[in-house]
């Protein structure tokens, strides 16, 4: 059985996908077996998919129909035997010493989760962005999903008995925050982490257009609100958590086209009066930019600036 099991949620990636699995074919450690989950791409994913299956016995591939990266992500890990499992989004790549030095470490140190560094990359710019725990104890790292960690699980390689354990599955509803969401529920048990200073993953910014995680839609929108009211319901959990994640709902849906008023209220129905408030006068004001952009262009750059400064005033509700 391999050591660790490499899941790629697979969906209208053609122009990433062969970067994506070469990088992982350059590893300086090869025990390992790579499940591509080909969710019903329309492109030429399938096609690379096959591709490298023939030239590499340790991949293996998946075609299903589309379901969404929670069902695809779901499906490879029903596929994996490996001891570790981690996730590799198929428009990003990873340093050739990322899974040895990461199993290592959890060799080392018997962990049962080992966290990295990531780089991100932006319009031809890299940042570096810690992952580092103010703690390294379960429930404290928990907490800092909530706040300032990334919930990704590419940068996590996680003991996959882990997930028979506590029974913990991807939720199908979920079009994002997904990874996070498991994320938090492995770090709900008292679990081993470990942690390394190194940027192995190197996420891509923006660069898939076919990615739910760059669209406003409604249903981003339910998949957050699925986000909350599971963690709401459980007991004895800290409520006071998910502020930060509400914001982000009441942002989205805020930026939704074609929403009302009554509809904002109805999605995030825990917002004050005076939010509702800023609500209309935002609308307003979008409309007037819409306006002022056909119409005016200096005008539109003064409203432009007023409205620049609107959303600066947004941020701290």
């Amino acid at each position: 059985m391999p050591k660790i099991s490499v899941i790629v949620a697979v969906y209208a990636a053609e122009k990433y996908l062969k970067c994506c699995l070469e990088s992982l074919l350059r590893q300086t450690f090869q025990d390992f077996e790579i499940i591509l989950i080909d969710d019903g791409s329309k492109d030429g994913s399938a096609r690379i998919c096959d591709e490298f299956v023939a030239k590499d016995s340790r991949i293996k591939v998946v075609h299903k129909e589309n379901g969404g990266v929670a069902s695809a992500r779901q499906c490879g890990l029903d596929n994996a035997v490996g001891d570790f499992v981690i996730h590799v989004d198929p428009d990003d790549w990873i340093e050739p010493e990322m899974f040895e030095e990461m199993l290592q470490k959890a060799i080392d140190d018997s962990s049962d989760m080992v966290v990295c560094d990531f780089m991100k990359h932006e319009n031809h710019n890299k940042e570096i962005l810690s992952q580092k725990p103010k703690s390294l104890e379960s429930h404290n790292v928990m907490c800092e999903f909530f706040q300032n960690l990334h919930g990704s699980c590419c940068n996590k390689l996680v003991k996959r008995c882990l997930f028979e354990k506590y029974n913990i599955k991807f939720p199908l509803d979920m079009v994002v925050w997904e990874d996070l969401f498991v994320c938090i529920l492995l770090t709900l048990h008292n679990i081993r982490i470990s942690y390394i200073p190194k940027a192995y993953y190197h996420y891509m910014c923006s660069v898939n257009e076919n990615s739910i995680v760059n669209a406003v839609s409604r249903r981003k929108l339910n998949s957050m609100l699925s986000f909350v009211r599971y963690f709401e319901a459980l007991e004895d959990f800290d409520k006071t958590l998910l502020n930060r994640r509400k914001i982000d709902i009441k942002r989205l849906a805020f930026m939704m086209k074609g929403m009302t008023k009554n509809e904002f209220y109805g999605f995030v129905p825990d917002v004050n009066e005076l939010f509702i408030a800023k609500f209309d006068g935002f609308k307003k004001l979008d409309s007037l930019i819409r306006f002022a952009l056909l119409y005016s262009w200096p005008l539109s750059r003064l409203i432009l600036f007023i409205w620049q400064r609107k959303r600066f005033l947004f941020k701290s509700l």
